[in-house]
């Protein structure tokens, strides 16, 4: 072949090339393809509770065009499957993990590792404050709330009588703090007196039940119970029902009006503390989504459809809560 020849050749295969990669443009990094991934990791999943949690995650994702995931194990106080699915959401790395610890000093490691990896860490519904969370957003002054119901439970009681306190997981952060506030408003009333062993469901309404009826067995002169966890309420509404004693035993906890509804309107339930989970998750996903933006959150600042938000120094976020009787139950569908 001539060098003439050759020339010829070779530019005709440069132009082969040039136009094949015209056709084809070059991949972009899968980073690039897909959303900004933020992943919810409750105590428990499949519960009331944390339904009403996922549907509001749901709607962020939808309205704030990002992914909002939300996950959790499948049984009460899973210590170690909670940790088992944040170590996976770091490693799958996404942009941010907010989590509702089963238990605070469980999680430190497993956030101190995410935050050097780069994924942000902030927690929702129950906190892990000695850690590097960046903020937690909670719906209620956590021992306030606990404080509230007793408060409550008090006045139906005539402040005086023999009262319980039922709680969920024994190590959430949030739980523990509701329990202290309950003893904080104790000290108030001294004629009302602690009827033990305090009740732990794991959030789970079967052990709501069965442990509101042993109570009810080892103190026939119960007059109160006070509930912290969702499951609280109607589990002691169906055991205070099963024992022939609706009226008797006056119940006020934190739980949905969808559980509670017809026990509130049978006069088993006196009174719910609590907030639309919804709204909770809905609001968290956003301010994540802002801070992920650099925009962080500030005291006073006003939400729509939320409210007037609280922001502490120490990174503590509170919206408003609602007290929920016979009287207003139906305005709640969550």
């Amino acid at each position: 072949m001539s060098s003439k020849l050759r020339a010829v050749c070779a530019v005709g295969l440069a132009l082969i090339v040039g136009l094949a990669g015209c056709g084809k443009p070059k991949a972009k990094p899968e980073a690039a393809n897909n959303k900004r991934t933020i992943v919810f990791v409750f105590k428990l999943v499949g519960i009331p509770y944390s339904n009403a949690c996922q549907k509001g995650a749901v709607q962020a994702a939808k309205d704030l065009g990002i992914n909002v995931e939300f996950t959790g194990p499948a049984k009460g106080g899973d210590v170690a499957g909670q940790i088992r699915i944040i170590e996976n959401q770091i490693s799958r790395g996404v942009d941010a993990i907010v989590i509702s610890p089963n238990d605070p000093n469980s999680v430190k490691p497993v956030i101190d590792k995410a935050m050097a990896k780069g994924v942000k860490v902030f927690t929702w519904d129950s906190d892990a404050p000695d850690t590097k969370r960046i903020f937690y957003v909670a719906a209620a002054d956590d021992v306030g709330i606990g404080s509230d119901i007793m408060d409550q439970l008090a006045k139906d009681m005539g402040g005086k009588g023999k009262v319980g306190i039922m709680s969920g997981s024994q190590g959430a952060l949030n739980l523990n703090q509701h329990v202290d506030g309950v003893y904080k408003a104790l000290k108030k009333y001294p004629d009302i007196k602690l009827a033990k062993p305090i009740l732990y469901n794991n959030d789970q309404p079967q052990l709501a039940q069965s442990g509101m009826s042993g109570l009810l067995q080892a103190h026939p002169d119960l007059g109160g119970i006070a509930c912290v966890s969702s499951p609280g309420p109607p589990g002691a509404a169906r055991a205070v029902i099963a024992s022939g004693k609706t009226g008797k035993v006056k119940i006020w906890g934190l739980s949905l009006p969808s559980e509670n509804r017809r026990y509130l309107k049978d006069g088993v339930v006196n009174g719910l503390i609590l907030w639309d989970p919804g709204k909770l998750t809905y609001l968290t996903a956003k301010l994540v989504n802002d801070y992920l933006d650099d925009v962080k959150p500030t005291d006073g600042m006003e939400v729509e459809n939320i409210g007037k938000l609280s922001v502490s120094d120490d990174g503590v976020i509170i919206m408003p809560g609602v007290v929920i009787t016979k009287e207003n139950v139906d305005q709640f569908d969550f």
